[in-house]
């Protein structure tokens, strides 16, 4: 062999070893591309998994949430028809109570005027102070006042007549 067909042979395995080694890196780079691709079909198909998971549940929750405002509604219903008929009793105890303060107030008119000396006005504090007496009628008189300006003696004697 020659020195020119030496070189000749360098030149060529120089060329293939140069293609070979741009094969491989080709070839790494296209193993390195298909890993990206996996692990991004792994990914996009764990999203669609979880997207399909979280609708379900959502849902579910939905659901649940429907029934439960259902729930709510009908108590609410039942709870408004009990408090209607506790209104409808409220409202005529309170009708009972007004016919019963109009048929009082109509007697003690009545009264005040059978009364002589009766002023129109008076009505209302006759009512009152008559309230107030019966009240101190109740109560028994002690033999006096706690307090006196004067004699006792006068007190008494008044109070016997």
């Amino acid at each position: 062999m020659t020195d020119d067909e030496f070189q000749q042979l360098k030149e060529t395995e120089k060329r293939h070893l140069q293609a070979k080694k741009r094969l491989q890196t080709t070839l790494d780079q296209l193993k390195q591309q298909e890993e990206v691709q996996g692990v991004v079909r792994r990914m996009t198909q764990g999203a669609r998994r979880l997207l399909a998971e979280t609708e379900s549940l959502v849902d579910r929750l939905r659901g649940a949430v429907a029934e439960q405002e259902a729930r709510f509604e009908v108590a609410l219903d039942d709870e408004w028809e009990e408090d209607e008929g506790f209104r409808e009793a409220e409202e005529a105890l309170r009708d009972e109570r007004a016919e019963q303060l109009v048929r009082r107030m109509k007697a003690e008119e009545t009264e005040s005027s059978t009364r002589p000396g009766a002023a129109p006005g008076a009505d209302d504090l006759s009512a009152s102070g008559a309230k107030e007496e019966a009240a101190e009628a109740d109560e028994p008189h002690p033999e006096g006042p706690d307090k006196t300006i004067g004699r006792m003696g006068d007190l008494r004697a008044d109070d016997a007549s």
